[in-house]
């Protein structure tokens, strides 16, 4: 969007960073922006502690998955949802690496998955500081305006805990990188980002097509350069996985794509089903994409018509990732879970903070105030539910997560030491309060391989051979009967009672 100065870039072939991918900046000029972007970067982190303040007792049941898996890191060098049994469940490691790296230094996993919010809301903060600097936009307008989109946004307040501001942080990063043509940044986030979750190898891959050759197509020496350096640190892991595990992708993978909700409702049309059970958040999110989309057609005819500012190049390219992944889920049919969508947002909240950015140049923060105002709004409607909320304005579980708390924790005191019980279908927050032997399909490879059993059964041909090379090397058990049975029934009853805002009350009970 017009800045009213011609910032064209003009460098020549000569000026622009070495193959290994390090500007040619001045001592003087990095002196002179590190103390802003420190300011920046500090300023990020309090909007995340400021979240998490407001969400810490609300985080969804599978937060408490990445929890437990962190806790059983740190307490017993094992990677699985319990003690007791070996899984593959954990979507994002590197967050587990993270949430276990906050329990070593605070003990308490909850306060480590704030630290680890905080963490990333400032790198986020960072990296869109320094992707301003580069395309040449206000650093502290475009940081401010991003972290606020996110922090506010009722789909990522809904899923605190889990990986997905680090979803955002490290695509954040990629763009940032990839926009000054550095090879080894751009690869190494990369890396990290598929870490984080596999399938943003999708979008950061774009990212990296379209800003390193788009307008110079003889970097793709640079480029494969960056995509090699990704694959190098993320591979490891999956190799380790595939072979240790028994799984090249986490299970969650396989749990989670096995069909859809009631009524029809998969990722392709999830937003239609969501905007008609929570009209007020949804309507923010749409507006935030509809700024995206128009900073993007207005970004893709100026560059078409011969106008070459890198901001748009960059505004494009995020875009254009946010789709390819939002695509990709679409045509695979698996189900609409709210931190699914949260790649996607990231990129669209960044190409729409690029965009705000930009226009505050010249016409006085109008966008940015247009911005703050659905912001404002959409942390309104939240604070609205209370203070520390009980429960996001966006929440698909049976019972909150105090409900499960209390639950679990009265669990492992009546189930007898050597006793396994069968999950009610959710078991995140059980199994970290009860610390017992609780199982499912996240719990359970032998139960996992009969999920995975049914999905070949209904499998194409290629589907199929992905499948088994993925679970090439996972180990065959028979599945053992639970001892015990939790189930949740809707409605007053006996057992444990719940309630949620817009379910109702429900009970969970435990039977032979």
């Amino acid at each position: 969007m017009a800045t009213g100065v011609d910032d064209t870039d003009t460098r020549p072939v000569r000026d622009l960073p070495t193959l290994v991918g390090e500007p040619e900046t001045t001592d003087r000029t990095s002196r002179r922006s590190w103390p802003g972007a420190v300011l920046i970067a500090a300023g990020g982190g309090l909007l995340g502690a400021v979240l998490f303040l407001v969400a810490y007792r609300g985080m969804p049941d599978d937060s408490y998955i990445t929890l437990d898996y962190a806790r059983n890191v740190v307490e017993h060098w094992h990677w699985g949802l319990t003690p007791f049994r070996d899984a593959n469940s954990a979507t994002s490691p590197l967050n587990v690496w993270l949430l276990a790296g906050g329990i070593v230094v605070t003990g308490r996993p909850v306060v480590a998955a704030g630290l680890v919010l905080v963490l990333t809301t400032a790198l986020t903060a960072w990296w869109a500081a320094g992707l301003g600097r580069v395309v040449g936009v206000r650093s502290a307008v475009l940081a401010t305006v991003l972290v606020g989109l996110l922090v506010t946004s009722p789909i990522f307040a809904s899923v605190v805990g889990m990986e997905s501001f680090l979803v955002a942080a490290t695509l954040v990063g990629v763009t940032r990188f990839a926009a000054e043509r550095r090879a080894v940044g751009t690869g190494i986030l990369t890396g990290l980002a598929v870490l984080t979750r596999p399938e943003l190898v999708l979008p950061a891959v774009v990212i990296v097509v379209v800003l390193f050759l788009a307008r110079a197509p003889r970097e793709w020496r640079r480029a494969l350069l960056a995509l090699a350096i990704g694959a190098v640190v993320a591979l490891p892991w999956h190799v380790w996985s595939w072979f240790v595990l028994g799984s090249f992708v986490p299970d969650s993978f396989i749990i989670k794509t096995s069909g859809s909700f009631p009524g029809g409702e998969v990722f392709g049309n999830g937003p239609l089903f969501m905007a008609q059970r929570w009209p007020i958040p949804m309507a923010v999110v749409g507006g935030v994409a509809v700024v995206a989309l128009l900073a993007a057609v207005v970004s893709a005819v100026r560059w078409v018509g011969g106008r070459d500012r890198l901001v748009d190049r960059v505004i494009v390219a995020a875009v254009l990732g946010a789709a390819v992944h939002y695509g990709a889920y679409a045509a695979m049919g698996v189900s609409s879970y709210i931190w699914y969508y949260c790649p996607s947002l990231s990129l669209v909240s960044l190409a729409a903070a690029l965009g705000a950015a930009d226009l505050s140049l010249r016409r006085t923060g109008a966008a940015v105030a247009a911005l703050a105002v659905v912001a404002g709004l959409s942390a309104g409607h939240q604070v609205g539910l209370g203070i520390p909320w009980p429960s996001p304005s966006l929440f698909g579980n049976w019972a909150t997560a105090s409900d499960y708390l209390e639950a679990g924790t009265q669990l492992g005191r009546v189930l007898p030491p050597g006793q396994s019980v069968l999950a009610p279908g959710e078991i995140g927050t059980l199994a970290f309060a009860c610390g017992c032997d609780i199982v499912d399909q996240f719990s359970d490879r032998a139960r996992l391989m009969s999920v995975l059993d049914s999905r070949l059964q209904g499998a194409g041909p290629v589907e199929r051979a992905l499948l088994e090379l993925n679970f090439l090397h996972a180990d065959r058990r028979p599945v053992e009967p639970a001892d015990r049975v939790m189930t949740y029934t809707p409605g007053p009853g006996p057992g444990w009672p719940t309630y949620v805002l817009g379910r109702g009350p429900g009970h969970l009970t435990l039977t032979p």
